[in-house]
């Protein structure tokens, strides 16, 4: 009796052994597949977003060749006021343009961070100016006051633009309706860094 089942516990340890190997070896038949794969070329697609300054209309591409940012000079419409006076606005927009070459679906967005106000000289106006920031379809749309916030934070970011779509950014600057007469004739450069960003 005892070598009848020494013998079934050899047996099934040899079953167990050989299910293992079998596993294996189906294992090594996948490692060792191979294809054929054919030369070829790579291209880069290039992330290219043009901004055009209204109504200045001065263009430019948001990084320049020489890997620097952009800098658009922008002049204001002021409603037709022949200068900025107290409790009135100025505007200006940004029209970026997505001209990506990209294979496939390739959006961006823009966002308008928070604007940095410096007197010229000794002045204090930059104290009695709000910049504030929207969204349009259009350069047109930004004389209109409504839909105008102050970024914060992360700042103020555009809708989905995609290639070969624009998206135009509104900036209005106003003057407190408490600005004294001191601030007459002084000047203010107000810088808003814009940036680029793949959805």
């Amino acid at each position: 009796m005892r070598i009848p089942r020494a013998l079934q516990a050899a047996a099934l340890t040899a079953a167990a052994v050989l299910l293992g190997l079998l596993v294996v070896q189906g294992s090594y038949a996948l490692w060792n597949a191979t294809a054929p794969a054919a030369p070829g070329t790579v291209n880069a697609a290039s992330f290219d977003v043009t901004i055009t300054g209204a109504p200045s209309t001065q263009s430019m591409t948001m990084t320049t060749p020489a890997g620097q940012q952009a800098s658009l000079a922008l002049t204001t419409q002021t409603n037709g006021l022949s200068a900025l006076t107290p409790g009135s606005a100025a505007y200006a927009s940004v029209t970026a343009a997505n001209n990506s070459d990209a294979g496939g679906p390739f959006s961006i967005s823009l966002t308008a961070g928070i604007p940095q106000k410096v007197n010229a000289g000794s002045g204090t106006l930059a104290d009695y100016l709000t910049v504030r920031v929207k969204n349009a379809s259009l350069p047109a749309d930004c004389t209109s006051a409504a839909g105008y916030q102050v970024p914060a934070g992360a700042g103020i970011t555009s809708g989905p633009v995609a290639k070969t779509r624009t998206t135009v950014m509104c900036f209005e600057v106003t003057l407190s309706a408490s600005a004294p007469t001191s601030v007459k004739g002084q000047s203010v450069t107000i810088t808003v860094p814009l940036t680029a960003s793949q959805l």
